[in-house]
């Protein structure tokens, strides 16, 4: 599992180490910086908000071929994905 944001590597660090406890850590996702140049990632995937300067929060699942299977975009600020019908979605694929 991996998280891209465009927020720089310093910013990831502190959420990683703000959310998850010294011993949990490697339970955080894998963290990636779309910060430079900023957005490249997610306008690939078509999912950054050039208006706002950001990305749309969303959720891809990619299989082993690298073809999206999954996808769900979230365009309300504080509504995240719904993470149940992606891990329904894993289940199905296993």
């Amino acid at each position: 599992m991996l998280e891209i944001s465009c927020d720089s590597v310093p910013v990831q660090l502190a959420w990683v180490t703000a959310n998850f406890e010294q011993h949990e850590v490697s339970k955080s996702p894998l963290v990636l910086s779309d910060f430079w140049p900023h957005g490249e990632v997610c306008r690939s995937y078509g999912v950054f908000a050039e208006e706002r300067g950001m990305p749309i929060r969303s959720l891809f699942i990619i299989d082993t071929d690298g073809t999206i299977i999954h996808s769900e975009e979230s365009t309300q600020r504080g509504v995240l994905p719904d993470f149940e019908a992606a891990l329904n979605r894993i289940e199905k694929l296993y």
